[in-house]
This record gives structure tokens, sequence and C-alpha cells, in this order.
């Protein structure tokens, strides 16, 4: 009997405590604007939504992870709970919210002793409570009594909606550290906001986090994100992360506009240097490999050449620049074929129209091709990368200087260097060589170009404490002799670096610079040699001591080169052009990279190799394909070019 009393009453006490945690936690899921839910098998988006009266947006929004708007059984969902209400039970006690006591009327109460516990008049009571103007008192009734400053009274505030907060739910193995970081706060922050995780995170539960764009973790091979703090700038962003402006302009178009506080960037991790070995090729007898050229021959369009039209004459160029450098290709082919390469090659003529591109990838099969050499125009590029993303084809932009990031695949190879890299190949020389030489910048007064002078300048100057760097600008787009002899040194080296590429101050510079004795010593230095060069004569250039970079540099004295002239020439009956050159270069590196190590992403990796006119120095553009950054630095010998870095290796 006593047993089964005991047994009884353990049960009567186990279910009193269930009740108790039952109730509890009704009343605090009450207190919770969201709770999780996990999903049931055949739920939708669209179904938990409306089970949950609220729209697909907003559970989307509540809950980021859901892709493509699919949800799966027992994934968890963070929900708006159907019990919670912004007003607490007022049978709970008196609640305070927005300047008013919401107060429930007790029995016996009456507006005297109204006025004496909340110092508040008859009058004031039925000005905000309309059933007060037509009626009594009735206990039980709920009115609003105004909050008088100064006066205190028992209740529990009602808090507004925070704004400034969102629900986050926890998951499997999130660590405090990595939320904070991801909401750009730190974590003594987000235990303020969640003080129930001080003793740790628990997966699956609902905490709160600033309502802000979240900062993804490593999205891409080689990029980190990170939110821009107060007062940041391009450069001080620079000189953090140790990388150039023009990298992080590249990969946040957007900092064109300026740099913000709160603003999300891409950073491209330092590990993309650049590859200095040697490529070394692999035995080619008994390999395959399939090529497509794609080139835009214009098939189809009549050329008139007895017009002079603009139309005529920019569409003629084109046509032998396509010409020029599939010719070059066709050498290349050939000379591998010769070596043992088994080579399929098809040749397709996008006629420069994204239509005709589509329908090349469309009815012809492509997931057997190792390599697509072309298109040439950036837009056709483009659209070729994005269709075959998914394969193991490199897909080699041969020409184009302009931006491939935005749109490139991992498999995108752009061949050509960007005006960026042209850049940094000149300022890292001087950065390099530098020994107290006398530093002289020209610039121009254009707007626009201030500030991309100024960054300039500022790394310059970085160079050596104890001197600051001239900068001349031109007034009136002339500079004065005068100005000049103040500024350069006798006995001193002057490197001139000439930032404009305006044809007036171009010529200016030139001209000053040879005019000047012969003891003073002056070397001029161009970041791109554009159209202001023009009309300036080699021998001029040469007295100046000129260097500039270049993405093509032709040694006629080197063996490789005088070879191809001489198939070229005895194939096509012409010597070939700056084109044909690269179409040869172009077409012989990519197919025996590929030959060495038919996947893309370890055959431009596997170092650096230098072909008739092209040199080729790839990058892991951070899982967006590969950039070339093969520029020469040159300079006039006499009337003759010659690589700079060549020359000063040979020295003894």
């Amino acid at each position: 009997m006593g047993r089964t009393l005991n047994f009884y009453k353990m049960n009567k006490l186990r279910l009193t405590v269930l009740l108790f945690l039952l109730v509890a936690f009704s009343v605090f899921s009450q207190e919770k604007p969201y709770v999780t839910y996990q999903v049931k098998k055949g739920e939708t988006v669209f179904s938990v939504s409306k089970q949950f009266q609220t729209t697909t947006q907003n559970l989307l929004k509540l809950n980021p992870d859901i892709k493509d708007n699919a949800i799966s059984k027992g994934q968890i969902l963070i929900v708006p709970n159907k019990k919670y209400s912004k007003e607490p039970n007022i049978d709970e006690g008196d609640y305070e919210k927005g300047g008013f006591l919401y107060h429930k009327v007790l029995v016996r109460e009456n507006y005297f002793r109204l006025k004496k516990e909340y110092g508040v008049s008859k009058r004031t009571l039925r000005k905000y409570n309309l059933a007060l103007k037509t009626g009594g008192l009735v206990v039980g009734q709920v009115i609003k009594i105004p909050v008088k400053k100064g006066r205190e009274v028992e209740t529990k505030t009602v808090t507004v909606d925070d704004k400034n907060t969102k629900p986050y739910l926890v998951k499997m193995k999130d660590t405090k550290y990595m939320i904070a970081r991801r909401y750009g706060i730190k974590v003594n922050e987000l235990d303020e906001l969640n003080p129930e995780i001080k003793q740790g995170l628990k997966e699956n539960t609902i905490i709160k986090v600033p309502n802000r764009r979240e900062i993804p973790d490593l999205t891409e091979e080689g990029i980190i994100m990170y939110q821009i703090e107060k007062k940041e700038t391009l450069f001080s962003l620079s000189q953090k992360f140790s990388i150039s402006q023009g990298q992080l302009l590249e990969h946040n178009p957007e900092l064109s506009d300026g740099v913000k506080e709160g603003m999300i960037i891409k950073i491209p991790k330092v590990e993309m240097s650049t590859n200095n070995k040697v490529f070394t090729p692999s035995v080619l007898a008994g390999k395959q490999i399939k090529v497509a050229i794609l080139l835009p021959f214009m098939g189809g369009k009549r050329i008139d050449f007895n017009e002079e039209t603009t139309t005529t004459k920019k569409l003629t160029r084109t046509l032998n620049i396509v010409t020029d450098f599939y010719l070059g290709a066709e050498i290349a082919l050939d000379s591998l074929k010769k070596q043992g390469l088994s080579i399929s090659a098809k040749v397709f003529d996008t006629k420069n129209s994204m239509t005709t591109t589509a329908t090349i990838l469309k009815t012809n099969q492509f997931n057997d091709v190792d390599v697509v050499i072309g298109p040439m125009f950036l837009q056709n590029v483009k659209y070729v990368s994005q269709s075959l993303s998914s394969e193991n084809i490199a897909i080699v932009s041969p020409v184009s200087t302009k931006n491939h990031t935005i749109f490139a695949s991992k498999n995108t190879v752009q061949d050509t260097p960007s005006n960026e890299a042209l850049s940094e190949k000149v300022l890292t020389y001087i950065t390099e060589k530098y020994a107290k030489q006398n530093l002289i910048v020209i610039t121009d007064d254009l707007k626009d170009n201030k500030l991309k002078y100024d960054k300039i300048i500022a790394s310059l100057n970085r160079l050596d404490s104890t001197q600051k760097i001239r900068v001349l600008t031109p007034v009136k787009g002339y500079i004065k002799p005068e100005l000049f002899k103040r500024n350069l040194l006798n006995g001193k080296e002057n490197w001139i670096v000439l930032l404009t590429g305006d044809h007036s101050i171009t010529n200016d510079v030139v001209q000053n610079l040879g005019v000047l004795p012969e003891k003073m010593k002056a070397t001029l230095f161009a970041l791109h040699y554009k159209g202001n060069f023009d009309k300036v004569q080699n021998q001029h250039l040469a007295g100046v001591n000129f260097h500039f970079p270049t993405t093509s540099f032709i040694d006629y004295e080197d063996v490789k080169v005088k070879q191809f002239i001489k198939k070229y020439n005895t194939k096509n009956h012409i010597d070939p052009s700056e084109y044909a050159f690269k179409g040869f270069d172009v077409t012989y590196d990519a197919l025996i990279r590929l030959a060495s190590d038919n996947m893309v992403n370890r055959a431009f990796s596997s170092g650096v190799s230098k072909r008739t006119s092209c040199k080729f120095q790839y990058i892991n553009n951070s899982g967006k394909g590969f950039k070339n950054k093969g520029v020469f630095l040159v300079k006039y010998d006499g009337l003759n070019l010659v690589n700079v870095e060549e020359k000063s290796a040979d020295k003894p």
C-alpha cells in the first residue's frame, strides 16, 4: 500500500513538473516573435508561409539559407510565432507603452482614486478613452492613462519591436566568433544582445544579430569578404591588405563611386602572386588535343575597298587583324603536329554576332573540346565563358585588355595583360631600382585624373622619407621650360615619370628633355605607350632614355623569331604582322600547356613561358580564371627597342 501511494505521489509530482514546464514554455514562446519549425515531407515555401500567416518573401528573408525556393524534410526554419502578441496579457498586470499606462479597472476604483494614484483628472481620462465619454468606469475595463514625468508607477514596460536586430538560426559548427564576424561586431556585443548565450550556443536556437547584410564567409577560392570601417579609404585598404588599388576596383567596381562605411567588399588574397618558375612542356608524341577557333571573319559582310568611310576602314582593319591572327595560329598548329601532337581543329566564324556565337555553341559538340581560342570581342567572350563554364575547357580570350572578372568562369584565360598590369610593371621597376634618384612626376590638369595621380604619387613618395616627389602640372596645357630647369638636378640621375596621355604635354616633355645639357642625366618613363607618342620621333625618345611597358616585344635576332618569319613567309608570301605573331604565340602556348596537363587549372599554373612576341605569366584570378601579367619593359637603344630586363641581366 505504501509503495502504491509513493508511486502515485511520484507520478503526480512528475505531472505537476511537466505541466509547469509546458506552461512555462508556452509563456516563454509567447514572448518570442519567432520560433523554429521543422519542415515536414511534401511542404513547400508557399505552404509553410501560408501556415504561419506570412508571405513567401518574408519567410525567405528570415531564412536566407533557402536556395532556389526549395526546402526539404527535416530542415529547420525560422517562422513567425503565431502565439506572439506585442500586447502583454493585462491580467498579468499593468504595462506601459508609448507614454501611456494600460490599466485594468479594479473593484471600487473611481475617478477620484485614479487621480490620487496616477495624477490625472476625469477630463484627461475621457480625452484618451472614447468609452469614458459615453459611460462611466466599469470593472475589468482597460483604460489608457497618460504617464506624467517624474511620477513612478509599478508596471512593466513594453518595448517597441527592435528594428536594429533580426533573428538568426544557430547552425551546426557555428561559433560566437564566426557569427559576430559575419555581422561586424565583437563577441561581447553578441553576448549583450543575447544574454542567454553567455554559457554557449545551442544548435537550432534563435538569437538576435544586427539587422544588416551578412558578411559572407570565404565564398570563392582566394577571396575574403570585408566590411569597410569608418574613415577607411581606397588607399588605406590597399595598404591594409597589401594589394593594389586597381585590384580592389577590379573586384569591387562600386568602389569607383566612393568608399562608404558599412560596404561589404571582396578582398583578393595576396596568394594571387605570379608564378615565376619557367614552364617546361612534356613530350608531345602520342598525345591528342581538340581545339575550336572562334574568330570574327565577318563572313557575309561586303567590304568595299574603294570606300573611305570610317565603317569600311574599321571593318577592313578588323578583317586584317583576324586574318593575320588566324594565319599565325595555323603555323602554331603545324609546328605542334610536327612535334608529334595529334590535333583536331575546327574553325568557326562568329561574325562578331552573339546570335551567331550562340548558334555555333548549340549546333556543335563542345563537351569533348580541350580549348577554345576566341572569340575576340568581349561580349562574345562573356557569352562563351558563361555557356561553357561547367566544362573543363580552357576559353582563351586572345586580345581584349578589359576587365574579365565580372563574367569570367574558372576556365577563362585572359591572354593580353590589362592596362593596370602595364602600369604596375613600370612602377614595380622604379620601386625595385630606386637609389635616391631625383623623381619628377608629370601630370595633366584634368580633374577626372587627379585621384588616380594622387595615389601613384603617394606610393612613390613612400620610397624615400627624406625627399618628396616633384610634381609638374601644366598651366593651360603648357609646361614652361624654366619649370623643368628648376626641378632637374645636376650631378644626379633624374627620373621623369609621365602619367598623362595628353599629346601636347607629351611633346612638351620630350622636347624639354631633349635640349638638356649632356652632363645632365635623365630617364623618361611612361606608364602606357599610346597615341600621345605617335608624332614623337624615335631618335628623340632615344635621346631621353625612354622606358615604357608593352605586351609584345619581338627580338628579330632571336632564333625562334627568325624561324617563325621564314615559315610564315614561305606559306603566305608576306612577312608576319604583330597579330600574326600573336596568333602563333597564343595558340602554341595554350595547346602545349594543355597537352602537358589536360586540367585547365594546372596547365595555366605551371610557370612562365616566352614565345616569339608574347610572355605568358599567369595568375589565378580568385576563381575567375587566369590573367596574363606577362609584360615587357623596353627602351630605345639608338633607334632599336631592347628588353630592359634582359639587357640588365646580360651585364656582368
